[in-house]
């Protein structure tokens, strides 16, 4: 007998998304928090000053894009459904997968790890 695949209904999925993208914002405001309190001096050179400061422009874009998708959540049928496994199996970060998993409970705020860390 044939195992039937594992449906995830797509306005769980997206909703999901909708919230990762919110914890991926504030990610990157704290990051950007960071930067400044950091005191980088004001010599660098203003490309490297312009490539910092458009981590507000990606800040506000996955803000907007969050409330985007979580709102776009909201407006799709119940009834739509899609198949897990080739979903979570195309991401490579394991936390990711069981974050945006309805199965698993996830609080995306207070994940174990953020990744590591390495300044170049």
């Amino acid at each position: 007998m044939q195992q039937q695949a594992r449906r995830v209904p797509l306005a769980d999925l997206t909703a999901r998304v909708g919230r990762e993208l919110e914890a991926l914002a504030r990610m990157s405001i704290s990051l950007q928090r960071a930067l400044s309190a950091s005191g980088i001096d004001s010599s660098l050179a203003p490309q490297i000053i312009r490539e910092l400061q458009s981590i507000d422009r990606i800040s506000q874009s996955l803000e907007d894009l969050g409330v985007f998708v979580s709102t776009l959540a909201e407006q799709i049928s119940p009834d739509l459904a899609c198949d897990a496994d080739p979903i979570f199996a195309s991401l490579r970060l394991q936390d990711l997968a069981d974050a945006l998993d309805p199965q698993h409970f996830t609080e995306i705020e207070t994940r174990a790890s953020e990744g590591d860390v390495s300044w170049l």
